[in-house]
C-alpha cells in the first residue's frame, strides 16, 4: 500500500530507514546461504557487461547482428583467457612462490637491524624492547602469505576451477549477453510503476557501463606503467608487483592500497628503497587516475569519495569481493533516481 503523499518527508525517510536496513539484512543473508551461485551469476553478469562494450561497438562500425558479434566477441575472449592463462599466469604463480620464499629473509634482516638499534639505545641507557614487534610481525606474515598461498587452490579448484562451474559460468554469460537486458528490463517495469523502471534501466545501464569502463582502462595503464617503473626504481618481482597493483586499481582506491602494501613489503628489504618505490608510485598513481580519460571515478557517478568509499565497505560487508565490484554503481544509480524522484516534489512545491 502507497504511503500518503502529504506526509512530511522527515517522516517518510524515518519510516524508510528501518525497511531499507531489515532488506539489507535478508539479502546478507540469503547471500551467505546462497554465496556459491550468487556469486557465479555475479560474476556471470560482470563479464556480460564487460563483453558487452565491444559487441555493441561492433554491431555499430561493422553493422554485424548480435548474434554473430557475440560469437565472435566471446571466441576471441576465450583466446585471450587461454593466452593469459599460458603465458602471464604461469610466471606470476612462479615469481609469487619465490616472493614467499625471500620475504623471511627480509623479516630477519629486518629484525637484525631492529636489534642493532636496540643495543644501540641501550648502550645510551634508553631501554627499547623490539623482540616481541619482531615475532609479532614475523608470525603475523607468516601466518598471511600461508592463508594466502592455501586459498589460491581452494579457490581455483572450488570456485572457478570446477568443470561444472566454468560451464555454468560460460552459459551464463551467454545467456546475460543474448537476454539480459529484456531481463532486467521486465524485472524493472514489472517492479516500479509507470515509466520509472524503464529510468531505473537507463540510470543503471550508464553507471554500470561508466564504472566497468573507467576501472578496466584505469587497471590495464596501471599495469602497464607502474611495471617498468618498478623496474626502473630496481624495485624486487616488479611484474609481479606491478601486475598486482593494476589488478587492485580496478577497486576504488585499491591501487593506493596496493602501493602501500608493496611498499611496505619492500621496506623490510631495505627501508629507503621501499620509501622511495612508495612516493615514485603515489605520484604515478594520481597523475593516471586525473590525466586519463574517463578521469576520478567520482566524475563518473557522481558520488564524493567518502560516499565511493562508504558504498564500497557496505558491499564488502554484504557480499564479500562481487559486493565490492558492484557497490559504487548501485550506489551511483540510488542517489540518481532519488535525485530524479525529489525533482518533481521540489518543483510542485
Amino acid at each position: 500500500m502507497p504511503l500518503p503523499s502529504g506526509l512530511p518527508r522527515p517522516l517518510v525517510l524515518g519510516l524508510s530507514f528501518p525497511l531499507v536496513v531489515l532488506n539489507l539484512w535478508v539479502f546478507a543473508s540469503l547471500y551467505r546461504a546462497f554465496e556459491g551461485i550468487a556469486s557465479t551469476f555475479i560474476l556471470a553478469g560482470v563479464i556480460a557487461l564487460i563483453l558487452n562494450l565491444p559487441v555493441r561497438l561492433l554491431q555499430r562500425r561493422l553493422g554485424l547482428g548480435r548474434s554473430w558479434a557475440i560469437g565472435l566477441v566471446v571466441g576471441l575472449f576465450l583466446a585471450l583467457a587461454g593466452l593469459i592463462a599460458a603465458t602471464l599466469l604461469p610466471l606470476l604463480v612462479v615469481r609469487f612462490l619465490a616472493f614467499t620464499q625471500v620475504l623471511p629473509e627480509w623479516i630477519s634482516a629486518t629484525a637484525q637491524q631492529l636489534d642493532a638499534v636496540r643495543g644501540r639505545a641501550s648502550y645510551l641507557g634508553v631501554p627499547i624492547e623490539v623482540s616481541e614487534i619482531i615475532e609479532g610481525l614475523a608470525a603475523g606474515l607468516t601466518a598471511q602469505l600461508e592463508g594466502l598461498l592455501l586459498n589460491i587452490p581452494a579457490f581455483i579448484t572450488g570456485s572457478l576451477g570446477n568443470f561444472f562451474s566454468l560451464f555454468f559460468l560460460f552459459v551464463l554469460t551467454i545467456f546475460f549477453l543474448i537476454y539480459g537486458g529484456d531481463f532486467v528490463r521486465n524485472c524493472l517495469t514489472s517492479w516500479l510503476p509507470g515509466d520509472n523502471g524503464l529510468k531505473a534501466l537507463a540510470v543503471l545501464r550508464r553507471n554500470f557501463n561508466s564504472y566497468i569502463f573507467n576501472q578496466l582502462i584505469l587497471s590495464a595503464v596501471l599495469m602497464a606503467v607502474l611495471t617498468p617503473t618498478l623496474w626502473l626504481l630496481r624495485a624486487p618481482f616488479p611484474i609481479l608487483s606491478g601486475v598486482s597493483i593494476g589488478l587492485m586499481g580496478f577497486i576504488p582506491f585499491g591501487a593506493i592500497l596496493g602501493i602501500l602494501l608493496f611498499s611496505v613489503l619492500f621496506m623490510l628489504k631495505s627501508f629507503w628503497l621501499g620509501l622511495r618505490i612508495f612516493a615514485v608510485l603515489i605520484v604515478v598513481d594520481q597523475v593516471i587516475e586525473n590525466v586519463l580519460p574517463p578521469r576520478l571515478l567520482g566524475k563518473l557517478t557522481g558520488l564524493n569519495p567518502i560516499v565511493i568509499l562508504f558504498s564500497v565497505m557496505v558491499g564488502a560487508t554484504l557480499a564479500s569481493f562481487y559486493g565490492v565490484i558492484t557497490a559504487v554503481p548501485i550506489a551511483a544509480t540510488v542517489k540518481s533516481l532519488l535525485l530524479d524522484s525529489a525533482e518533481p516534489a521540489s518543483s510542485s512545491a
